[in-house]
């Protein structure tokens, strides 16, 4: 007569759902499923730390900016930021830059700039030399550890009407 101690008492039968309570929770995560889709395309798209990177390469190096303002990036192979400047007489025009980064021996990315490409080859800037390359990857751990915004620019470049309103 002993019993054994693996045994557990059976479990009670569970209740049906209603046909009501179920329709009510289908709708419960029909809306919330709807809610996380329209929270997720109001949030803004955060780019990488070599976006943030390019970025400060653009504020430290673009010579006696009034004004820099970034329209448009992609964040890729490599990093390209469209932004607009003002210089001191007032006169805005709209720049590219291309942030080459290196890589290492198995091919992923290190954070440190390999070349810097400004409006295509056309005219050589100052700030496309390798030795002011070099010394801005000096300061780099500092950007990382003190990382700047990173929340990419939402401008489309498709509609050239959007540059007026970005006077």
């Amino acid at each position: 007569m002993a019993e054994s101690k693996g045994q557990k008492p059976p479990k009670p039968p569970k209740e049906k759902m209603s046909p009501a309570k179920k329709k009510k929770l289908y709708w419960a995560g029909g809306i919330l499923f709807f809610l996380l889709i329209i929270l997720m395309a109001m949030a803004s798209p955060i780019g990488s730390i070599r976006y943030g990177i390019c970025k400060v390469y653009i504020e430290l190096t673009e010579p006696y900016p009034r004004e820099i303002k970034l329209l448009s990036a992609e964040d890729g192979d490599p990093v390209k930021i469209y932004f607009k400047k003002v210089d001191p007489f007032g006169v805005g025009s709209v720049n590219v830059i291309e942030c080459h980064f290196k890589r290492d021996e198995a091919g992923q990315f290190i954070n440190q700039i390999a070349k810097i490409d400004i409006n295509g080859k056309g005219r050589a800037y100052e700030s496309e030399k390798p030795s002011v390359v070099n010394k801005f990857n000096q300061g780099i751990s500092s950007i990382i550890a003190n990382p700047p915004d990173l929340t990419l620019p939402n401008l489309s470049l498709d509609d050239v009407k959007t540059y007026k309103d970005n006077e």
